[in-house]
């Protein structure tokens, strides 16, 4: 097993990787919030280093292995993506495939997590808006492309970190909803005809005032652009649940976001498939979220329950369109 990158070690690898001049002081600190990976802010000289390796077991309280090989994943990704969204991602500086240790260009200081904002009660549309042009570029400038469909048609990473997290799991403890739910699944290993993100959440979302960066590309693989869009999707739908009665007007702010984010999409070339489609699959997920490997830890035990009722509506067929899913009285 590769050795744990610490704080300690940080500063003697960007300088052995000629990434820090030799002798440059680097203030190192350990970022917090993520379960998959080791990851620290590295800055000095003027410069600001985002340094991260990936753990090979996740930090949840299932047993949840990935293998760290997916951060040459991430690595190529970022590669191909950051040619077609500049300023939409950070800068790939550095990847050791010995150490599985990545190096990026690190966000300004003050820019902050959309997840944070909208868990606050500040739902900006924009940022949806601006997500699903991005999301849609990439969808469609990826489609068909045997290079990128061939780079990426590895789907050992996504079933590790997404299908038996969640798919799976939520199908061996709720058997009936286990038909459904790999339905979903085999929709998802079947038609791979593009690059899909993998994780395209509000906690990989990082803003500063009208700019925005996606991060963490470590799922990235060939598939069906459904998902990309469900799982944006569900997140807004969990917060809609969570911020009701916590903030006035969230409901439809994040409604607005979903729908938003869906109009953007199509209008830069994104391709999910029918609305119907969409909304079972954000249905799996949202039921991955309360009775999979990986909880939304902030939903209460209430939250959690009206979630999961949503999900199974959803994933049975018994709502068909967004805007349904977001109200409350579906």
């Amino acid at each position: 097993m590769t050795v744990r990158l610490t704080e300690e070690a940080v500063g003697e690898h960007l300088r052995a990787r000629g990434i820090a001049p030799a002798g440059a002081g680097l203030r190192v600190t350990t970022l917090a919030g993520g379960v998959s990976s080791a990851t620290f802010l590295a800055v000095g000289g003027g410069q600001r280093y985002v340094v991260k390796q990936p753990l090979p077991f996740l930090s949840v309280a299932d047993v949840w292995p990935a293998r760290q090989e997916r951060a040459g994943v991430e690595a190529r990704a970022i590669g191909l993506l950051q040619t077609l969204t500049p300023g939409r991602l950070p800068r790939l500086l550095d990847y050791d495939p010995e150490r599985f240790i990545i190096v990026l260009s690190a966000a300004p200081e003050g820019w902050s997590e959309w997840r944070t904002s909208l868990l606050g009660g500040t739902i900006a549309v924009p940022a949806a808006i601006t997500l699903g042009h991005v999301l849609g570029t990439w969808h469609a400038a990826t489609r068909g492309d045997a290079d990128t469909l061939a780079a990426f048609a590895d789907l050992t990473m996504f079933l590790e970190l997404r299908g038996d997290p969640y798919h799976r799991t939520v199908a061996a403890r709720c058997p009936d909803l286990a038909a459904a739910v790999t339905a979903c699944l085999d929709e998802l290993l079947t038609e791979q005809t593009c690059l899909v993100h993998g994780d395209f959440s509000p906690k990989n979302v990082l803003t500063g005032g009208d700019d925005l960066w996606v991060l963490d590309f470590e799922v990235a693989h060939a598939g069906n652009p459904v998902f990309d869009v469900a799982f944006l999707l569900h997140h807004l739908v969990m917060k809609a649940v969570h911020l009701a009665t916590r903030a006035e007007g969230a409901r439809e702010r994040l409604t607005a976001c979903a729908q938003g984010f869906l109009d953007s999409y199509a209008a830069a070339g994104g391709r999910a498939g029918a609305e119907e489609s969409v909304v079972r699959h954000t249905g799996a997920l949202l039921l991955a979220r309360v009775h999979g490997k990986s909880p939304a830890a902030y939903l209460t035990a209430a939250e959690a329950a009206e979630v999961s009722r949503l999900g199974t509506r959803a994933v049975r067929g018994e709502v068909s369109r967004v805007r349904d899913l977001m109200n409350r009285n579906n």
